[in-house]
């Protein structure tokens, strides 16, 4: 069941949800909105409703501090593809809108072409740095690509 079905049978607001559980009211929001929930929130929250943590429905945010170095560094990287994806995203919104706004505005796309190339240009630094081109391209590659034109086995 989720927090607004739990919150709204017994009759409560999110301000007194808030302040019977001492959780903020932006959380209480962002949680009804299927944002991630801390483990701290959840266990705020099972209390007030006097259930398991496991009956709230909540989506719990990942516990940075029990994660290890490696799993951090991952964490790291997944939020970065992920600010990488908004970027694109927005990219592909936004230009072709300058685009057509200029062109309504004075018949030419230039303004447009001139953002795409410089944005894509820092697109294109982001995605090399992320995927980091030197494993694509360093001595493993090298070797597979030595392999395969002198038809050795891959074995």
């Amino acid at each position: 069941m989720s927090i607004k079905n739990l919150r709204n049978e017994r009759g409560w607001t999110q301000a007194q949800l808030a302040e019977f559980s001492g959780v903020s009211q932006r959380t209480i929001q962002r949680i009804e909105k299927g944002q991630a929930a801390t483990a701290e929130t959840a266990k705020c929250l099972a209390a007030v409703f006097e259930l398991p943590i496991t009956q709230l429905g909540l989506i719990e945010a990942v516990d940075e501090a029990q994660l290890n170095e490696v799993e951090k560094a991952e964490l790291k990287n997944i939020r970065a593809i992920r600010h990488l994806i908004v970027e694109l995203v927005a990219y592909f919104i936004v230009v072709p809108l300058i685009c057509v706004a200029s062109y309504v505005h004075n018949g030419e796309i230039r303004n447009g072409l001139g953002l795409a190339v410089g944005w894509g240009f820092w697109l294109a630094y982001q995605i090399i740095e992320l995927f980091d081109a030197k494993a694509f391209f360093g001595a493993n590659w090298e070797k597979r690509q030595l392999d395969q034109r002198l038809g050795r086995d891959k074995k």
